[in-house]
């Protein structure tokens, strides 16, 4: 269906790089623990009522970095887990050999897409929706990364504006129209917005052409 580059690759071992030794961020300064941040607590309210609505038990987190969110808790002491609703999250890190891409009632890919050469993004998108029973559950940093790759450029290698990572999604989902997904799209660390909860196959339903 789609073809990755070697620029995919070749990016995957400047990840392995950065996960094992650190990396430099803009500022000059140096970050040794890389990636281990549970990005997906920004968003556990968000997250927690599109599992109780498909009533979801288990879950994919592509690209989980360095985080395990079996284990990870709230500020408010709560398992994140236990707080949405999930009985299992699988994860899933090619830069740290971690986990595999197990088959989910969700797939949550966080801060992820934004790292991925952009001409891979249509075969990543793709591995997402493949990988998911239900729902895809998407954030996204529409803005340049503090953290720089090993050969100095930004981490963030794709950087474009929410509406163009909606025609993504858009576009893929027509090869898989029963899978619903939903899209938060960050155009800085804290500003951060919501872009809904979609399915093709409801527009393939409508008896409406413009949507």
């Amino acid at each position: 269906m789609f073809q990755l580059s070697n620029q995919y690759s070749e990016l995957l071992e400047q990840y392995k790089i950065m996960a094992k030794e650190g990396y430099k961020r803009t500022d000059g300064s140096f970050v040794k623990n890389v990636y281990s941040d549970a990005e997906p607590h920004k968003f556990a309210e968000q997250i927690k009522k599109i599992v109780e609505y498909f009533n979801a038990k288990t879950a994919l987190d592509y690209g989980s970095g360095g985080s395990d969110l079996n284990k990870t808790k709230l500020e408010n002491g709560q398992k994140f887990m236990d707080y949405i609703g999930l009985k299992k999250i699988n994860s899933f890190e090619p830069a740290r050999n971690k986990g595999s891409k197990k088959k989910s009632d969700i797939v949550l890919c966080f801060d992820v897409l934004e790292h991925i050469f952009i001409n891979d993004i249509p075969w990543v998108v793709y591995d997402l929706f493949k990988h998911a029973k239900k729902c895809v559950i998407i954030n996204v940093a529409c803005y340049e990364a503090a953290a720089l790759l090993p050969n100095g450029e930004n981490a963030h290698v794709t950087v474009r504006s929410p509406t163009w990572w909606l025609g993504q999604l858009e576009c893929i989902s027509t090869l898989y129209p029963e899978i619903y997904w939903s899209l938060f799209t960050s155009i800085g660390y804290e500003n951060t917005k919501f872009l809904g909860v979609h399915r093709m196959k409801d527009r393939l339903d409508s008896n409406k052409y413009y949507q």
